[in-house]
């Protein structure tokens, strides 16, 4: 995907994830174990004014703390203003310029990425929290699980190298191009765009794989085949 289209989802899943806080901040997110909307909010709004900090300077920044003592109409408030900032830095952006990340590419197109999908992955959960939650876009879907297996997945295993002995599993969307084959650990995890054999296969439309490797869906919104078990262990060990 371009910077454009990423910026364009920010803004649209932004609009979305609001909507849902505005019906309910005190609504449990069931996605979100122990976090009501308003929890969320938090998160979400601290994340925007981080990447923003970011975006402008180049430079790693802190993450901003919610301003005490906020009503339920100042941390909605709060919140729209960070992501004003955010889509105001990236808007202004080089995607290509250097910049500090956590993953590549090391430049400010990672940004423009990694804030549309963590806003689509969050609007998702707030809609879920007060009513039906909409599938993500199909195709930012499938770019969110080209990131999700490229940056996220490795520092995970990374941080837990004894977890995964060899498992593999083939992930196949079913409402367009794409298949990916991960094998996993020990110590790391290789990700190849092909069909192969695997210990567990899982397929199913973008959106659902997607929510699925960042632990929204369980194996059984899929269709599964092969040895469940790895499937399960992946929505056991596997945190975003």
């Amino acid at each position: 995907m371009e910077a454009a289209e990423y910026l364009d989802a920010l803004r649209d899943r932004t609009t979305a994830l609001l909507v849902s806080a505005r019906t309910s901040l005190d609504a449990p997110v069931p996605s979100c174990p122990g976090w009501t909307v308003a929890d969320l909010i938090a998160h979400i709004g601290g994340t925007w004014g981080w990447a923003a900090a970011i975006v402008n300077t180049g430079a790693r920044a802190s993450f901003p703390s919610v301003p005490d003592g906020l009503t339920s109409a100042g941390l909605i408030g709060w919140a729209e203003e960070q992501s004003r900032q955010v889509i105001e830095a990236l808007g202004a952006a080089d995607p290509d310029s250097d910049c500090w990340t956590f993953g590549l590419p090391r430049s400010r197109l990672f940004w423009f990425r990694r804030q549309a999908l963590e806003t689509a992955v969050h609007a998702w959960d707030a809609q879920r929290g007060v009513g039906n939650a909409e599938p993500i876009n199909p195709e930012l879907a499938s770019d969110g699980i080209d990131e999700f297996l490229a940056v996220m997945l490795p520092r995970q295993v990374q941080q837990h190298p004894n977890g995964w002995t060899g498992q593999s599993i083939h992930l196949h969307r079913t409402d367009g191009a794409g298949e990916w084959m991960v094998r996993l650990g020990p110590g790391s995890v290789s990700t190849e765009r092909v069909h192969d054999k695997s210990d567990v296969a899982l397929r199913g439309p973008a959106s659902s794989i997607y929510l699925w490797c960042v632990g929204r869906l369980s194996p059984t919104d899929l269709e599964v085949f092969g040895d469940p078990a790895v499937a399960d262990r992946w929505t056991a060990k596997i945190a975003f």
